[in-house]
C-alpha cells in the first residue's frame, strides 16, 4: 500500500533563480560585494563599527595614525578576518597572497574584535551566544528572505572547537565531531535558509514544542514555521522524526520523509529487522495509519525503515548491487521514497564542505572567534551558490564561472579595495643591507644563494579600478620603463597608480589611468 499525490496538483515552485541581483549582467564585478552584503546589512556594519572602534582605538593608535580613518567602516572586519589573512596555502594559487592588510594591524583587530559591549550584557542572561547573536541574527533574518527551493532537509552541522566550552557537543561520524552545533534549514543546492544556535536546555526554541515533539520535533517545527504550505518537500533522519512531527507537519500542508525509530512511532505492526532479511536484498513491507502516515521498511545491505506523510514505495525502479556471496551485480527494487530521500538529504553536507574547503583558520582558545569567522564563511558559501544559480540561469558556460576561491578572493579584495586608499608604507628605516649573520651564512654555504623570483604585476578586479577612489600616480626609479597595463596599450612607462600598483601610461597624449 502507498500514499501517493499527483505532483501537479501541488503549487511547487519552479527551479529558477534564487536570486534577485543581477550579478552577471553588470558591468562590474563588485555585484559580487551586493550578494554578501545580503547577509550583512549596513545597519549592523554599523553596530559592529561602534564596538570595533571603542576596542581597538586605543590599541592600534599607537601604531599607526592612520587607524581612525581606516576604521571608518565595519566592514574592514568582514574584510581582514574571513578571506585575507592568513591566506590559503596551496602550491598552485601562491599568487592569491595579496598584501590586502599589515600582519600587526590585523593580529591587534583579531585581538580585540567585539560584536556587542560585553559591559552591556545583562546579570540574568541565558544565552550563551549573547557575545556573538547580533552577527547570526543578521545572516539569519538574511537566509529567510530567499526563495525557498522545492526539496529542503533538516539537519545538524558542527562548527569546529576543541576549546574549553560548556556548550561544546561531540557527534560521532561528523569530519570535526566536537564543536558548537547548529541546526540548519537547507535546500538540494546547499544554500541555508534557516538556523538555531544549540545551547542546551536554554536553547531558543518554544518549550511546549519541546513538550510535545521531543527536540527534534521542535527544531523542525521551529525551523520550517516560516515555509509556504503546500509547496515543499521536506527531509530529516530519525534523530527528528517521530509520529507526532508527521502529523503536525501534515496539518502544515509541508510533505516529509525521513529515517525513523520505531519506539517514536508506537510500536506499528511491521516485520522485524530479521524476518525481512531473510527475505531477501530489494524486500519492502509498508503500512499505513488511518491519519494518512506511512510506513516503510526496506531490506539492502541491512533493514532502512522509514516514514512519510506524501508516499512510500511510489515507483519502485530497479538498481544494480553487489552481490558479495556470488561475486556478481544483482538488480533489485529500490522504493521511490529512498530515492527521493538520497538525492535530498545532502543539502547540509553540501553546504559543509564548501565552507571545508578554504574554512578560516586561526588558532585561537576564544571561541567567539570561531563563531564569527565560520558565519562569514556561511555568508560567502551562500553568495557563491546563488551566484552559480544566477550564472547557469543566464546560459555562462561552467568554465566562465568563477570557482568558490576565484570567488571569495575577488570579493575580499573588493571589500577592501573599493572606496578606500591603500595601506601607507610602514614606518621605519629600511633595511639596506642584509645582517652580518646572513651574510656569514651565505660565505659559509657551499652552493650560491637562491635568487627570488621576479614579482609579479598583479590585475586589480575591475571594481577595484573603476571605484575613483584613491588612484593617484607616481613614478619608479626604475632604469628601464615598464609594460603599461592596460589591455589596449602596448606602450611602456614609469608612472605606476599608488593604489592597484600597476604600471600605467599618463602623457599629454595617452592617459591610460582615464581607460
Amino acid at each position: 500500500m502507498s500514499i501517493e499525490m499527483d505532483s501537479g496538483n501541488i503549487g511547487f515552485l519552479d527551479d529558477g533563480t534564487i536570486s534577485d541581483i543581477d550579478i552577471l549582467n553588470s558591468e562590474s564585478e563588485n555585484e559580487l560585494e551586493d550578494l554578501l552584503n545580503k547577509f550583512a546589512n549596513d545597519d549592523f556594519s554599523a553596530e559592529l563599527d561602534n564596538e570595533m572602534l571603542a576596542n581597538t582605538e586605543l590599541d592600534l593608535h599607537e601604531e599607526d595614525d592612520q587607524t581612525t580613518n581606516e576604521t571608518q567602516s565595519g566592514n574592514e572586519v568582514f574584510d581582514i578576518s574571513p578571506m585575507q589573512f592568513p591566506f590559503v596555502q596551496k602550491k598552485d594559487i601562491k599568487w592569491i597572497n595579496k598584501p590586502f592588510q599589515e600582519p600587526n594591524r590585523f593580529y591587534s583587530i583579531r585581538q580585540n574584535i567585539h560584536i556587542i559591549n560585553n559591559m552591556d550584557i545583562a546579570r540574568d542572561n541565558t544565552d550563551k551566544f549573547v557575545k556573538i547573536r547580533p552577527l547570526f541574527d543578521a545572516l539569519n533574518n538574511r537566509c529567510k528572505q530567499l526563495p525557498v527551493e522545492r526539496n529542503i532537509s533538516v539537519d545538524e552541522q558542527i562548527v569546529p572547537f576543541k576549546g574549553q566550552l560548556i556548550i561544546k557537543q561531540y557527534m560521532k561520524g561528523k569530519p570535526n565531531p566536537w564543536g558548537i552545533k547548529i541546526f540548519l534549514l537547507c535546500g538540494q543546492s546547499g544554500i541555508v535558509y534557516n538556523m538555531i544556535l544549540y545551547q542546551g536546555v536554554s536553547t531558543n526554541i518554544n518549550k511546549d514544542l519541546q513538550k510535545n515533539f521531543g527536540l527534534g520535533g521542535a527544531v523542525v517545527l521551529d525551523l520550517t514555521k516560516h515555509l509556504t504550505p503546500n509547496r515543499h518537500f521536506l527531509f530529516f533522519d530519525n534523530f527528528f522524526s517521530s509520529y507526532n512531527l508527521f502529523y503536525a507537519l501534515t496539518a502544515r500542508q509541508i510533505y516529509a520523509a525521513g529515517t525513523i525509530r520505531i519506539n517514536q512511532f508506537f510500536n506499528p505492526p511491521v516485520l522485524s529487522d530479521k524476518v525481512i532479511m531473510k527475505m531477501g536484498r530489494g524486500t519492502s513491507y509498508e503500512v499505513t495509519s488511518t491519519l494518512g502516515v506511512g510506513l516503510l521498511k526496506w531490506c539492502d545491505n541491512k533493514a532502512i525503515t522509514m516514514a512519510s506523510n506524501f508516499i512510500t514505495s511510489g515507483k519502485p525502479e530497479s538498481v544494480s548491487r553487489w552481490d558479495k556471496k556470488n561475486k556478481q551485480y544483482v538488480n533489485i527494487e529500490r522504493p521511490e521514497i529512498i530515492k527521493l530521500y538520497n538525492k535530498s538529504m545532502l543539502g547540509v553536507d553540501k553546504h559543509d564542505q564548501l565552507v571545508s574547503y578554504y574554512r578560516v583558520y586561526m588558532k585561537s582558545r576564544k571561541w567567539t572567534l570561531r563563531m564569527i569567522t565560520h558565519a562569514f564563511d556561511m555568508a560567502v558559501a551562500n553568495s557563491w551558490l546563488e551566484y552559480k544559480q544566477d550564472a547557469e540561469n543566464m546560459g555562462i558556460l561552467k568554465k566562465d564561472q568563477k570557482d568558490l576561491l576565484h570567488f571569495k578572493t575577488t570579493l575580499a579584495e573588493e571589500l577592501v579595495m573599493v572606496g578606500r586608499f591603500s595601506p601607507g608604507k610602514k614606518r621605519g628605516r629600511p633595511t639596506s643591507s642584509p645582517s652580518s649573520s646572513t651574510r656569514s651564512a651565505e660565505c659559509r654555504s657551499p652552493t650560491p644563494a637562491k635568487t627570488s623570483s621576479k614579482a609579479l604585476e598583479f590585475r586589480p578586479t575591475e571594481g577595484v579600478s573603476k571605484d575613483l577612489f584613491g588612484h593617484f600616480p607616481a613614478y619608479d626609479d626604475k632604469k628601464e620603463a615598464t609594460r603599461c597595463k592596460n589591455k589596449k596599450c602596448t606602450g611602456k612607462t614609469h608612472v605606476v597608480c599608488n593604489k592597484c600598483k600597476i604600471h600605467l601610461c599618463f602623457t599629454p597624449k595617452k592617459n591610460c589611468f582615464y581607460d
